[in-house]
């Protein structure tokens, strides 16, 4: 269940094509989208008209999108596509069969072309069955602080309204990229047949650690 007005309801339907057609993109592109997405349907519009919130420069609207899958998966080339041709926020609303499952980027306008955006990253809920469904999504005085917030519910750091959103997206990225590294240098460490290498490997690998756990305590 999610708690938004009936007039911002719109459930128009959006040819896949639409999207692969406005930008330059290879064949592989234009297959994920014809082999993942069953259709695409703009479902609620989430504007000053609609709910009552005021707009910002940074956020004037926020689309909600409801996604079928064929499978239960979806490329993150392919919401990235849809995120930067559509210059508002997005939330996803992925369907496969009874499940679902939210996901929204952190992105900004592109400097050089406002009609596009620029996409940083992703939040992601797990997914579930589609009655579980329970998100506030109209938390805030502004339609900006309807986007930050949605994105304070599904970054997996915990966080409060007082938390910066822009501290806890950085936070969050850092320790993604730890995490790569981490994984990275265990790979490593693995494969490695010379015993010097391997210690110095293993002795980055800890540091490593240690950075990652620093960071996680500031969760």
């Amino acid at each position: 269940m999610i708690n938004i007005p009936d007039r911002a309801l719109l459930n128009r339907r959006i040819p896949k094509v639409k999207f692969y057609e406005q930008i330059e993109v290879d064949s592989k592109l234009e297959r994920k989208f014809i082999d993942e997405i069953d259709n695409i349907i703009w479902k609620y519009k989430l504007s000053q008209e609609t709910t009552n919130l005021e707009p910002t420069k940074k956020v004037e609207e926020i689309q909600v999108f409801e996604i079928s899958l064929k499978e239960k998966y979806i490329s993150k080339e392919v919401l990235e596509n849809i995120d930067r041709i559509i210059p508002y926020p997005i939330l996803h609303i992925l369907k496969y069969k009874d499940n679902i499952k939210l996901a929204i980027a952190y992105k900004e306008r592109n400097k050089i072309d406002e009609n596009k955006m620029v996409v940083h990253s992703y939040y992601q809920s797990e997914w579930i069955k589609e009655y579980e469904l329970a998100v506030d999504i109209l938390k805030g005085l502004s339609l900006e602080d309807v986007y930050n917030n949605l994105i304070r519910q599904l970054i997996p750091i915990e966080n409060t309204l007082e938390d910066d959103i822009e501290k806890l997206i950085e936070l969050n990225e850092k320790q993604e990229s730890l995490k790569k590294e981490i994984d990275k240098l265990e790979k490593k460490v693995k494969r490695e047949k010379q015993f010097n290498r391997k210690v110095d490997l293993n002795i980055e690998l800890q540091k490593k650690k240690k950075e990652l756990e620093k960071l996680l305590d500031k969760n």
